[in-house]
């Protein structure tokens, strides 16, 4: 009999929360104008109410944005003072996790470290080596890392409890990188099995449960839209296109190149024959059994976007592949420095730094610019961790190495190692490894192609990129094309219900 009222009280209670559909204000405009869109729609047919989340001052932009899309009721998520328990609870987590970093190291800390059973380290550790070169010696007593630590503690029991108080039906991000609103709201509404629908501006996701996403989060969209592609027509274009960007013969009219292409596109565009380099390794790989060319990625970008690495981050990975290669005099290294490190995240002395440290006749530095199809003619594998330099390789049909998921993994372009064994294993017995045939080589100039594409194209936004136009600009676009936009035949339209019919 009391077991029957208390579950009848407890009914009572669940049927007053409000039913909402959380959206993640990143503070991007082209985010904003997608998730805005997307959320009307689910609106009208689920008949819930929208709560929009920022963790920073709400840019004013986004807000007007929200607003021509009847979306203005919006909670901050951040550190507030009357939330006093919250800011004791957070206090005392912060205090035990830097006691168990302190006794397990940061490689426990990325791989390991949860909040109430939802993992939030990854996320929490690329923000923090984001800037500053703190994966060169990271220090969780450091006042940048305990910081970053409390507020995302706080930010995640923040959010726990908008859960608990409300009856969440959905929850859209534009971002699953870095520790922030979006990844946090993403993690925690796996842990409760709520649908959380990711919108880019090339693809989307419906992720249902906890164990869906476990790599690049389009590489499913990416794989299924080439399945269904006209393959004689996109045979034709991938060739076209492959040809064009070997030759650096890209082309666009209407916005700026730099804006425009990816930076390995423009490296085609710019890259040089350094013809006494690659004469000096045609001359030094005859005393060599293998000659292996090493790429690094940028270590301070996204580590864990698309899942775990088999090392801690790609500074680590540098460091411990360097050693090894120093150690394998029967093979030719390569190294080449990521064009980005310099450009973009001042890294540049840092992996010099590291090449030097490992200096040995069997490894060399590759300069910038060299022309990489002169490049794969010499080399016996690629190696990097998840870089378009190995997608490359394969539409040259040179065998190449990942060590983490991403959208061209199928199991035929890229070998994988899944540990640091396999990683190794592979580069010791290069000729144990099967090179790529024709059939792959056709695929990885497809997968190239389409990649692109999406990334030109952005077919899921509803104008063109906000850094291409004006504010105003952008702003007074899209309210004179909703009405439009909105129309059942409309292109963009049709896309975005197929989403809201799938959730």
């Amino acid at each position: 009999m009391q077991e029957n009222f208390y579950k009848k009280i407890k009914k009572m209670l669940k049927i007053k929360k409000r039913k909402l559909i959380l959206i993640a204000d990143r503070g991007s405009s082209d985010v904003s104008v997608r998730l805005g869109f997307l959320a009307s729609k689910i609106i009208k047919k689920k008949k819930i109410k929208p709560l929009i989340l920022y963790e920073f001052k709400q840019k004013k932009e986004s807000k007007d944005i929200f607003n021509l899309f009847k979306l203005n009721n919006s909670q901050f998520i951040g550190v507030k003072i009357k939330e006093l328990i919250l800011l004791i609870k957070t206090l005392f987590l912060t205090f035990i996790s830097i006691i168990k970093i302190l006794i397990f190291g940061f490689d426990w800390f990325v791989k390991s470290f949860e909040i109430e059973k939802i993992r939030l380290g990854d996320l929490i550790y690329d923000r923090y080596i984001r800037k500053g070169h703190k994966f060169v010696n990271p220090n969780c007593l450091e006042i940048s890392f305990l910081i970053l630590l409390f507020k995302s503690i706080f930010k995640f029991l923040l959010l726990k409890k908008i859960f608990k108080k409300n009856n969440v039906k959905y929850s859209l991000i534009g971002s699953n990188t870095y520790i922030s609103i979006s990844t946090i709201l993403m993690r925690v509404s796996q842990f409760y099995r709520i649908p959380v629908i990711y919108v880019s501006g090339e693809s989307y996701k419906i992720i249902r449960n906890k164990k869906e996403i476990v790599g690049d989060i389009i590489s499913k969209f990416v794989q299924n839209q080439l399945k269904y592609s006209n393959q004689k027509r996109l045979k034709i274009d991938a060739e076209n296109y492959f040809k064009k960007r070997v030759k650096g013969k890209l082309t666009i009219n209407k916005y700026d190149i730099k804006k425009y292409f990816d930076h390995d596109e423009l490296n085609w565009m710019t890259s040089k024959d350094n013809n006494n380099f690659i004469k000096k390794i045609k001359i030094k790989k005859l005393n060599y059994s293998n000659t292996i060319l090493y790429a690094p990625h940028c270590f301070a970008e996204s580590n864990h976007r698309c899942g775990d690495l088999i090392f801690r981050d790609f500074y680590q990975e540098a460091i411990e592949t360097l050693e090894f290669a120093k150690k394998q005099k029967n093979i030719l290294w390569l190294f080449k420095i990521h064009p980005y490190s310099q450009k973009r995240y001042n890294e540049l002395k840092i992996v010099r730094k590291l090449y030097y440290k490992y200096k040995s006749p069997n490894i060399l530095l590759v300069p910038f610019r060299c022309n990489n199809e002169k490049l794969f003619k010499l080399v016996d594998l690629v190696v990097s961790t998840r870089g378009h330099i190995c997608l490359e390789a394969a539409t040259f049909g040179v065998r190449n190495l990942i060590n983490s998921h991403i959208f061209y993994d199928d199991g035929k372009i890229s070998y994988r190692a899944k540990n640091k064994n396999e990683y190794f294993k592979f580069m010791s017995n290069v000729n144990s490894l099967k090179k790529p045939d024709k059939t792959i080589v056709i695929e990885a100039k497809k997968i190239l192609y389409f990649r692109k594409k999406l990334q030109v194209s952005n077919p899921y936004n509803l104008l063109p990129a906000r850094k291409l136009i004006g504010k105003n600009e952008f702003y007074n676009k899209l309210k004179r094309n909703i009405k439009k936009t909105s129309l059942a035949f409309n292109a963009k339209n049709k896309i975005y219900t197929d989403i809201v019919e799938k959730i």
